[in-house]
């Protein structure tokens, strides 16, 4: 099975090890594609004759929206992409996203009950939540750097939740680092993973810090069943 990862940066990657791990003997290769614009990236034919699976990260999971059969009423809802599947003359796409937000957010309401989400971003894994928070009725709050004054710095002491768990999701790239005042009590579920920024301040101020390994883990986890499905021969 050969498989790559399309986006930008790249090599931080843990997706050649993960895969690896999952897949073993199975995959042949895993190929890393980091484009710095979107003149950069090949085309579909380029990739369907290289591989039979690829993986997009940001900041290119629209890029391909509009040449790719999907399936889910849900992904075409998110209007975003990050698993191709090439099968024959069809390229087949869905967003694991979906799927790994879901099932941990599903853990913590069976672990905590009521939650309460605060949402930092406005881009397509923030679009992914909000969906997903409002198909399993969570409560959420939006700040984006666009409508919110030095959103690195937003104070979380003034989030009112009642008596539900606060969830603040970091749903921002890289660049961004949260420096915000914390009650102490909440979980910060950070999308990046390896984020030193992050994980060198953090975990000390809030209840829990969690980075994005295990979400990474559940969306390998989904792909591998997509390719499956979709690609006859690799079963």
């Amino acid at each position: 099975m050969k498989l790559g990862l399309l986006g930008y940066p790249v090599n931080h990657s843990l997706s050649p090890k993960l895969y690896q791990k999952l897949l073993g003997s199975k995959l042949t290769s895993y190929e890393l594609f980091s484009c710095p614009t979107a003149a950069d990236v090949p085309g579909l034919e380029f990739f369907s004759h290289h591989l039979n699976g690829l993986n997009i990260t940001s900041p290119y999971k629209t890029h391909f929206i509009k040449e790719v059969k999907i399936s889910s009423p849900l992904v075409q809802k998110i209007g975003a992409v990050n698993t191709l599947a090439f099968s024959g003359s069809e390229v087949w796409a869905t967003n694991t996203d979906v799927l790994a937000v879901e099932e941990i957010l599903q853990n913590y309401q069976t672990k905590y009950g009521q939650l309460h989400l605060v949402l930092l971003g406005d881009g397509v894994m923030a679009q992914v939540t909000k969906l997903v928070a409002l198909d399993l009725r969570i409560p959420l709050e939006q700040f984006a750097r666009k409508t919110t004054a030095d959103l690195a710095h937003l104070d979380l002491r003034k989030i009112k939740a009642s008596n539900a768990q606060v969830i603040v999701i970091n749903s921002c790239a890289r660049e961004f680092v949260f420096q915000g005042m914390f009650q102490g009590d909440e979980i910060f579920w950070d999308y990046n993973y390896n984020f030193p920024p992050h994980q060198n301040t953090i975990p000390s101020q809030v209840k829990t810090y969690s980075d994005g390994q295990e979400m990474l883990e559940r969306q390998a986890k989904a792909a591998i069943r997509f390719w499956n499905e979709v690609i006859p021969k690799l079963n």
